[in-house]
């Protein structure tokens, strides 16, 4: 039996390889013998392929219907090439063979038993997605229709529906599947007001909170390398995602995230913590990648007269296992990468969330400390600092981590049921 998995990444943003790991080691237990094959962003195929080497899982190239169309439909190909001409920007190479592209990803389709969705975000309707985040997230399914092949959605964060074309793709594709597992009990609440069925929906916990960290023999090594003891220092995870949302007047996003970071570390640093900057994502592109927002704030550090001989960097490119390892052994952190979090409340770590969207409320609440979590869109970088380092005095002064762990235990337990859920529905169909 083959499994076509669609919606993640295994390069650059450890949260992709953080569910796709779970996913195989989940399904493996349940149906030994499931073959999976995963459909990748095909600008970054190179690199996804030396990642999927790496995680010792197959891929091919992806694609959706507005690439499609874009590529294809003689006006529109023809309107971005002038576009592109306008512009110059080149082709990327992975791109010059769309036909074979597209060709190899219909036949994964063809190929597979079963199509399962595993997009991080779907249906996201509050207008941080672009406008052709409807068709997009609809893709996977129109797909799976065209080649008749079973097709289910997996945990994932769906909603809010506030714009019209965004509801519109959502109901069409929520009334074809037989269930909606929404990760988050906000999330399944968007999705129940718009099914005719509200029983069909689900909401379960990200299922990374299975994830392994890596092993205590390598963690100790490369904690050593960086000169940190366990338990002596404290993660800082900033967001290029966020970085990259339009600043506004009011909010923490832009180069206004930068500034949240820059003074929830001073402050940190004066009261003589030691700081672990760890990117979640990391890319050649810098408009991408953690790891240049995480220079930005400690460049803000060293020009506004801070000392930084407390302050280290994950340079190398970690996998999903290690940069977990690096988490449950620090003190804590203040988190806007989703899966750092997830990392840290899976491991009864201390942690701050600043996110963007509904997924981080709902992971802190499963977690019985959303009460942890700021949303970076309405709170200047003065709210926002002054709001991480309130909560982290208070990890400080209650210990969190009976709860954590009580919580922990709740909450696979669901994930489990998920993934019985979701291999009940694989056996009926195949």
């Amino acid at each position: 039996m083959k499994i076509l998995v669609t919606g993640l990444c295994l390069s650059q943003n450890l949260g992709g390889p953080a569910m796709a790991l779970t996913l195989v080691d989940q399904l493996t237990l349940r149906m030994p013998g499931a073959e999976f094959l995963f459909a990748v962003d095909a600008i970054s195929y190179p690199l996804e392929r030396k990642w999927a080497t790496h995680y010792g899982l197959e891929i091919v190239e992806g694609d959706n219907v507005v690439s499609f169309l874009l590529n294809t439909h003689p006006i529109l190909k023809w309107s971005r090439k002038v576009y592109r001409r306008m512009r110059k920007p080149s082709v990327p190479k992975a791109l010059l063979d769309y036909e074979g592209i597209h060709e190899r990803f219909m036949q994964a389709y063809r190929e597979s038993d079963v199509i399962v969705s595993m997009r991080g975000v779907s249906y996201v309707g509050d207008g941080m997605k672009g406008f052709f985040e409807g068709p997009l997230s609809y893709s996977d399914l129109h797909y799976a229709k065209k080649h008749n092949k079973p097709f289910a959605h997996f945990v994932q964060s769906f909603g809010p529906f506030d714009d019209w074309k965004v509801r519109y793709f959502a109901r069409r594709d929520f009334e074809y599947v037989d269930f909606i597992p929404a990760r988050g009990r906000e999330s399944a609440q968007h999705c129940r007001k718009i099914v005719a069925d509200p029983q069909k929906v689900y909401d379960f916990p990200d299922i990374a909170i299975l994830l392994p960290a890596a092993d205590e023999k390598w963690t100790s090594a490369y904690l050593q390398r960086l000169g940190l003891l366990e338990r002596g220092y404290l993660v800082l995870s900033p967001s290029s995602v966020i970085h990259q949302l339009p600043s506004c007047p009011h909010g923490g996003t832009g180069e206004d995230h930068v500034r949240s970071f820059y003074l929830i570390a001073r402050k940190q640093l004066t009261r003589g913590e030691t700081l672990l900057f760890l990117p979640h994502m990391y890319s050649d592109d810098k408009r991408q990648c953690d790891r240049e927002v995480c220079r930005k704030v400690i460049r803000l550090l060293d020009e506004g007269g801070t000392d930084c001989s407390r302050c280290r960097i994950v340079e190398d490119d970690l996998d999903v296992w290690q940069a977990k390892g690096l988490i449950s052994k620090s003190k804590g952190g203040v988190f806007s990468r989703y899966h750092a979090i997830v990392a840290a409340v899976s491991t009864a770590t201390p942690v701050v969330a600043i996110g963007w969207n509904i997924k981080y409320q709902d992971i802190m609440d499963y977690y019985g400390i959303s009460s942890m979590a700021i949303d970076s869109r309405d709170r200047s970088p003065e709210e926002i600092a002054a709001f991480g380092v309130e909560k982290i005095e208070a990890y400080r002064h209650q210990d969190f981590t009976p709860l954590l762990r009580e919580k922990q235990k709740e909450n696979v337990e669901r994930v489990e049921l998920a993934f019985n859920l979701l291999a009940d529905w694989i056996r009926r169909h195949t």
